[in-house]
C-alpha cells in the first residue's frame, strides 16, 4: 500500500473519527469515511483495506494525540498537583459524551472509548499504559512534595487510583463543572495523603 504523508493521514483520521463518533462503528461505511475526507472510495482503499483497519488506525491516532498531550502536561514546569490535574483533565474530557455546553466531548469522543476497548483492546491498553506512566512519573519525581502513603503503595498504585477515579467521575457525574471540581478534590486528597509527615 502507498505511504501516507503525515498531513494526509491527519486528514483521513480526523474524518474517520468524526464518522465513527457521529454514526457509530456499525453505521459507518467506507463510503461515508471517503465522503467526510473528500476523497473517492477507491482513493481510501489505496491506503486501508477495510473499515476495521481504518478504525484501528483512527483509534491509535486519536489516542496517541491525547497521550502525547498528557506526557507534555506531566513534564511541564509546574507543581505536582497542577501536573496531575492537567493530565487527569484530559482523561475526564475524553470520557465525557458532552461538554458543559452540550457539544460533543473530547477529541476522542466518549462513544469511541467503548468501541476501541472492544475492537482494538491492545491499542487501548497501550494508551492507558502511557497515561499511568505519566502519572507515576509525576508522583515519583517529587519526593520532597510527596512521601509514600503506605509502605506497600507505589507511585504506580496511586496513578491507578487517580486514573480510575477520574474515569468514574467522567462516567457518573453528569454536570461538567461538578466533575471537574470532583477531579480537583481527588487530586487534593491524594496529594494531602501523600504529603510527608513530621516524625
Amino acid at each position: 500500500m502507498p505511504h501516507l504523508s503525515d498531513e494526509r493521514r491527519d486528514h483521513f483520521m480526523r474524518a474517520a473519527i468524526g464518522c465513527f463518533a457521529h454514526s457509530g462503528y456499525r453505521r459507518t461505511s467506507m463510503d461515508s469515511i471517503a465522503r467526510a475526507a473528500a476523497v473517492s472510495r477507491p482513493a481510501l482503499y489505496q491506503y486501508f483495506r477495510n473499515k476495521e483497519e481504518v478504525f484501528r488506525a483512527a483509534a491509535e491516532w486519536g489516542l496517541n494525540r491525547v497521550a502525547a498531550r498528557a506526557e507534555s502536561a506531566a513534564a511541564a514546569p509546574r507543581s505536582t498537583p497542577e501536573r496531575l490535574r492537567a493530565v487527569l483533565l484530559l482523561v475526564l474530557h475524553m470520557h465525557r459524551t458532552r461538554d458543559g455546553h452540550g457539544r460533543p466531548g473530547g477529541e476522542f469522543y466518549a462513544e469511541l472509548v467503548d468501541e476501541t476497548y472492544a475492537r482494538a483492546h491492545d491499542v487501548w491498553q497501550a494508551f492507558e499504559t502511557r497515561l499511568l506512566t505519566s502519572l507515576a512519573a509525576v508522583l515519583a519525581r517529587h519526593p520532597d512534595e510527596l512521601g509514600p502513603a503506605e509502605a506497600d503503595m507505589t507511585a504506580e498504585d496511586v496513578a491507578l487510583v487517580l486514573l480510575y477515579g477520574t474515569k468514574g467521575l467522567a462516567l457518573h457525574v453528569n454536570d461538567a463543572a461538578l466533575a471537574t471540581r470532583g477531579l480537583g478534590q481527588l487530586v487534593d486528597l491524594t496529594v494531602r495523603g501523600l504529603a510527608p509527615r513530621d516524625a
